[in-house]
């Protein structure tokens, strides 16, 4: 295959990917009137444009407090979450304690359960625990069930499992402590593995909709895509102001992308079992 017909197909599969994505951006701009009557020729020049829809959007789906309450959601579980987990990882791989593997093997098995599975036995705990009352305990009802992931333990601990002993046991001989160890020396040395497991938090917990619906209970504690689906069902039906609501939904997930991009190429791919 020739580097030109490479470019073409990539270009050619970039666009299929791509277009979704820019109709949404330039039917954000549009009266919804016009939204769903325009095609693809010139017409598109031609419309009336506005940037009515974005204000609206902000104020029907109260989306300045539904990015806030989002925000804080995703960074306590990606923060909480990165260190929770790669403590966790280094313990299974690098330590020596009776059970480990029968334990983590557990631990691996727990990545088939999908979050509906869980979602009832969750939503009891927090109730029990009084969580959702205030915004502090909201916010806790919200993070604490998602800061401890399987897959994030299984895939961090495979990064430590082919980080080099030596470095290990030269920090041993220098007086290092098994925390100095796991803080000065293991973390930064899988620095794009932890990039690439925040990235996949943000990813995910952004898009939540079951769990901070089964939570939230009052109109601040909405997170985006509560406010979004609530766009849906408040008459009058604007379709405007959804598409602009997506827009600005999904820019946030876009710039962490853009952020921690350079780092992901560089992640180490051998997460097989061993």
């Amino acid at each position: 295959m020739t580097r030109a017909l490479r470019w073409g197909l990539g270009l050619a599969v970039g666009a299929l990917f791509l277009a979704p994505l820019a109709w949404l951006v330039v039917a954000s701009f549009l009266p919804s009137s016009a939204i769903f009557d325009a095609d693809l020729s010139g017409s598109w020049l031609a419309r009336e444009w506005t940037l009515a829809n974005y204000p609206n959007a902000v104020r029907r789906a109260g989306l300045g407090r539904a990015l806030l309450n989002t925000m804080l959601q995703v960074a306590t579980i990606a923060l909480g979450g990165l260190l929770v987990n790669s403590m966790a990882a280094f313990a299974f791989a690098r330590l020596s304690f009776r059970g480990r593997e029968p334990l983590f093997g557990l631990v691996v098995s727990l990545i088939i359960l999908p979050v509906e599975v869980l979602a009832v036995p969750m939503f009891l705990t927090t109730r029990d625990l009084g969580l959702g009352g205030s915004t502090t305990s909201l916010l806790a009802a919200l993070s604490l069930p998602f800061v401890a992931k399987a897959f994030n333990v299984y895939f961090l601990r495979q990064q430590f499992l082919s980080w080099p002993t030596e470095l290990e046991e030269a920090a041993v001989l220098d007086g290092a402590s098994t925390w100095r160890v796991f803080w000065s020396v293991a973390l930064p040395s899988i620095r794009p593995a932890l990039a690439t497991v925040v990235l996949l938090d943000v990813v995910t917990h952004w898009s939540d909709f079951l769990w901070p619906l089964l939570v939230t209970t009052r109109e601040d504690s909405r997170t985006v895509q509560i406010g979004l689906a609530n766009l849906f069902t408040e008459p009058p039906i604007d379709w405007g102001a959804i598409l602009a609501c997506a827009v600005l939904a999904t820019l946030p997930v876009m710039i962490g992308f853009r952020l921690l991009q350079r780092h992901l190429g560089h992640a180490d791919a051998r997460v097989g079992l061993r």
